[in-house]
């Protein structure tokens, strides 16, 4: 078996700076910084994964909740910053935040859905897109995002996704103890609005993520499991012992999943057998 973990360098050097405070600095109420508190293990990841970019190079955050949206400029030298989110196709929003130092970022967050709408940017605009804990809130075709990323990066552009890993050490722990295994499998009751929330609707092995970025056109750069928060899980002991004592792969067993793809070329398989029925 290829040895995922091990699959090509990693794209970019660590920040300078410890970023949690940084985008601890950013949040704009006691939910938002608690998030970041329980995410920062994944904050920091991310960031580091990031390929910086310059005054000329665009970066399209996927999902944008603006918490590391800034950074992406002020830290990583992008020239241009842009958002999306779901939404009806058409609409734009122009969020402005201020961190508790003052400083005022903005950026332009375009609205459409991911899995229907012709992404609305040109072919070849992005030197990075970021699409971090979203895939596994679509419920219907994660191709036609992967095959929009692919149309909108410039040739060796990057994507950056991050996933939660169906096959880590809390989900094998879950079903051997006979609960469901995903991190957010329930049904969720309609808001105010009358509309439901975004569950997960599929999620994925890092083998599984693997092969989508190949199925899209990308070369594997980096492809790694780890925390969300990353803090000691002696309860999960017991699940490595079983995996060595059966010889069964202990590698790529952390909460979450965290992969860099380059763009080499045009989208390989629009519907993998693996992924569609």
């Amino acid at each position: 078996m290829e040895d995922l973990a091990n699959t090509g360098q990693p794209s970019a050097e660590p920040a300078a700076e410890e970023p949690t405070p940084y985008l601890r600095g950013w949040t704009q109420d006691e939910q938002s910084a608690a998030y970041v508190e329980a995410h920062r293990t994944r904050f920091e990841k991310t960031l580091a994964m990031v390929p910086p970019g310059g005054p000329e190079d665009r970066v399209l955050e996927m999902g944008s909740y603006m918490q590391m949206t800034p950074a992406l400029h002020e830290k990583l030298g992008y020239g241009k910053v842009r958002g999306c989110y779901f939404g009806k196709l058409g609409k734009v929003d122009h969020p402005v935040v201020v961190s508790t130092s003052g400083e005022i970022f903005t950026c332009e967050v375009d609205h459409f859905d991911a899995e229907k709408d012709a992404f609305p940017y040109p072919d070849e605009h992005f030197a990075t897109v970021l699409c971090c804990e979203l895939i596994e809130h679509l419920f219907a075709d994660p191709m036609h995002l992967m095959s929009e990323v692919n149309r909108i990066l410039k040739p060796g552009g990057h994507l950056v996704l991050t996933t939660p890993n169906i096959s880590g050490l809390r989900a094998l722990a879950a079903i051997l103890q006979g609960y469901h295994p995903g991190f957010f499998p329930a049904y969720l009751r309609p808001d105010d609005t009358g509309e439901g929330n975004a569950r997960h609707n599929r999620e994925y092995t890092p083998r599984e993520i693997h092969q989508l970025l190949v199925n899209s056109g990308l070369e594997v750069e980096r492809l790694e499991t780890g925390e969300f928060r990353d803090y000691p899980h002696p309860e999960f002991w017991w699940v490595v012992h079983l995996l060595e004592r059966y010889k069964l792969e202990t590698a790529l067993r952390g909460n979450g999943i965290y992969a860099v793809g380059r763009k080499t070329g045009a989208v390989r398989e629009r519907y993998p057998g693996w992924l569609y029925a």
